[in-house]
């Protein structure tokens, strides 16, 4: 890949575009203030039995599906890149004076090839008790049909037959089932912690046995008290300061169900405020010096406490230098 000459000069904010042995453009810098951002996601899926685990098993359980995020790191990190709203141009003798301040950071002069982002958001996730343990569908029942039959005396009577059939078990069935299988298995559990079975457990068979009987009674209380899908989610959003916004109040993301997300009306909103410094005035002798000869344009940033914060509650504070908030000059050169 050919890479392209735009020099940004880290001392002086200049960037050098050779154009031919006499004359050199270059442009001003600007700040963008990267802000990388990791949060915690918690989707919980409710039991299908969660509404009896109080009546079957005595234990309090949350009944509703939930997801929660939070955040879990910030990071704002200020980045240079060519201010291409204004060229400059200088000779090739300011240019040598400048290439000496020029200290390995180069950029792309095509931004597309320069600056790419990959947004990676995490698929939804939905609940699976496939594994945990399930009870038979379906039970059989008792039920009473009548049949007609003549007696010798020439009589019809009704005659009543026990007939079993198979019917489809309520949820409160199967989570009884599930609750006596926990049951059974704890019960178990005691038995053979107690030596109260007809089997002989000792050393590394009764702990493989324990092991057994706690996975199965984990497999089937996950249908009472649900489970939890714990991801880590990473973004990074840009914000470019500007001078045309008199406040300095910028929204950063926003903190949502589904993860921090650019921009909408959901979640929670960060902001980040700046708070530019004071930058002294030139001296009227300085000023008539600036306009005498040859000049060399440069920025002075402002030096700005840039604060982030949700629903007006500091989080972070520090301290960046946003070239495009500070001031222009110029240094005057002697042929």
């Amino acid at each position: 890949m050919e890479i392209k000459k735009l020099t940004l000069l880290l001392a002086l904010g200049l960037g050098l575009l050779p154009l031919h042995a006499q004359e050199n453009n270059y442009f001003l810098p600007s700040t963008t203030i990267l802000v990388q951002v990791e949060s915690r996601q918690e989707s919980f899926f409710a039991g299908p039995y969660a509404a009896f685990a109080k009546q079957m098993l005595n234990i309090d359980v949350n009944d509703a599906d939930e997801v929660t995020n939070i955040l879990t790191r910030v990071e704002l990190v200020p980045v240079l890149e060519a201010d291409l709203s204004t060229i400059y141009s200088c000779d090739a003798e300011s240019a040598g004076f400048l290439s000496l301040s020029a200290q390995g950071l180069v950029a792309f002069s095509d931004k597309a090839e320069a600056e790419r982002y990959q947004w990676r958001f995490l698929p939804l996730v939905k609940a699976d008790f496939s594994r945990s343990g399930l009870t038979d569908p379906e039970k059989e029942e008792k039920r009473i049909i009548y049949r007609n039959e003549i007696t010798e005396e020439g009589e019809e009577i009704r005659i009543p037959v026990e007939h079993k059939v198979l019917v489809e078990k309520t949820l409160e069935d199967k989570a009884l089932d599930a609750a006596d299988m926990i049951l059974a298995v704890r019960k178990a559990r005691l038995d053979i912690a107690t030596g109260n079975t007809d089997a002989n457990y000792s050393g590394e068979a009764m702990n493989a046995a324990l092991r057994e009987l706690d996975r199965i009674e984990q497999e089937y209380i996950t249908l009472f008290t649900g489970y939890s899908v714990v991801r880590t989610q990473t973004a990074t959003f840009e914000v470019r300061p500007s001078a045309l916004n008199r406040n300095h109040h910028y929204l950063a993301f926003r903190l949502t169900e589904d993860g921090p997300v650019a921009d909408g009306n959901l979640g929670t909103p960060y902001y980040l405020e700046l708070e530019p410094e004071a930058i002294p005035e030139l001296s009227e002798e300085a000023a008539d010096k600036r306009r005498k000869g040859p000049a060399l344009h440069y920025r002075i940033p402002a030096i700005c406490t840039v604060r982030l914060s949700a629903d007006g509650k500091p989080l972070l504070s520090t301290r960046i230098p946003i070239y495009q908030l500070g001031k222009e000059n110029s240094l005057v050169t002697n042929k």
